[in-house]
C-alpha cells in the first residue's frame, strides 16, 4: 500500500510545495488548509484519485478527527503527519498588538500542531510513523515585533521533544525551513514596517531584493526525506532544513 501523509496547510507556500512533491513521488496526500477552493484546486492538479481534501481550521479538534478519518477511509493508513499550518501575525511589540490576536496565534502555531498528533497518533503508532513539525529559527530568537509568533514556535518545538517523550513507536521531527518565498515573507515585508525595528524589517526586504529566500520546493525535499526516512534515534530534535544529516537520508522505497 502507498504511503499515505497528511499536510496542514496545504493550499499554498511549503505545504502545497510538499504535497505536489509527495504527489509526484507517488504518494497518497491528505490536503487540509482553511480555503476549499484552493484544496480543490490543488487536488484537481495532482490528478485527485491518490489525494483527498478536507478544508477547516486545525485550531478545531472536528476539523483534526475528519482529516484523520478521511484519511483513513481513502486510504486505510497514514505513515507520516505534517504539521505545517500556521501564521505569523500579529506583527508588532507586545503592548501594540490585541490579547485576541496573540490567543489566535498559539491557536494555531500551538494548538493546531496538538490537536492534529493526538488525532493521529493511534494510526501513527500502528505505522510507527513519522511527525514532521514545521517551525522557525525564531524558535530559539527573539525577533522584535513578533513576540506571538517566537513564543509559540517556542512551543511546538518542546511540544515536538514531549512527543518524541510519550510516543517512542513515533519519530518526531521539527524543522526550521529558514527564509523561504512564501507569503509569511510578503507579510512581513507588507505590514512589518513601523510594526518591526527598522534593522529587523530591513533584513527580510533586503534577502527577498537579492534573491536569497529559500524555494518552498527545496524546503518540501527535505520535509519528505525526514516523513520517509527520519530514524527513530533523530526523535525530539529541532533541525535545520539544511542540516547535512537530512540530505544524507535515503530516498530508496
Amino acid at each position: 500500500m502507498n504511503f499515505t501523509l497528511i499536510v496542514t496547510g496545504a493550499s499554498r507556500g511549503i505545504g502545497a510545495a510538499v504535497a505536489r512533491a509527495a504527489a509526484g513521488a507517488g504518494m497518497n496526500v491528505v490536503l487540509n488548509a482553511r480555503s476549499t477552493d484552493a484544496l480543490r484546486a490543488l487536488s484537481d492538479a495532482l490528478g485527485g484519485d491518490d489525494t483527498a481534501v478536507v478544508a477547516g481550521d486545525v485550531s478545531e479538534a472536528g476539523t483534526c478527527r475528519r482529516i484523520v478519518a478521511a484519511a483513513l477511509e481513502k486510504f486505510g493508513r497514514i505513515d507520516a503527519l505534517i504539521n505545517n499550518a500556521g501564521i505569523l501575525e500579529p506583527v508588532g511589540a507586545l503592548d501594540r498588538v490585541s490579547g485576541d490576536d496573540w490567543a489566535r496565534n498559539l491557536r494555531v502555531n500551538v494548538l493546531g500542531p496538538v490537536l492534529m498528533s493526538r488525532a493521529a497518533i493511534p494510526a501513527l503508532r500502528q505505522s510507527r510513523g513519522r511527525v514532521i513539525n514545521i517551525s522557525s529559527g525564531a524558535a530559539v530568537k527573539a525577533v522584535r515585533g513578533w513576540s506571538a509568533y517566537c513564543t509559540s514556535k517556542a512551543a511546538l518545538n518542546h511540544f515536538n521533544r514531549m512527543l518524541a517523550a510519550e510516543f517512542p513507536e513515533i519519530t518526531a521531527i521539527a524543522v526550521s525551513p529558514g527564509m523561504t518565498a512564501t507569503d509569511m515573507q510578503v507579510t512581513i515585508r507588507s505590514e512589518g514596517r513601523g510594526r518591526m525595528p527598522d534593522g529587523e524589517y530591513q533584513r527580510f526586504v533586503d534577502a527577498h531584493e537579492r534573491g536569497e529566500l529559500r524555494d518552498p520546493g527545496e524546503v518540501a525535499g527535505a520535509v519528505l526525506k525526514l516523513a520517509r526516512h527520519a530514524p527513530p534515534e533523530w526523535s525530539g530534535e529541532f533541525l535545520a532544513v539544511d542540516d547535512p544529516r537530512i540530505a544524507r537520508l535515503d530516498d530508496a522505497d
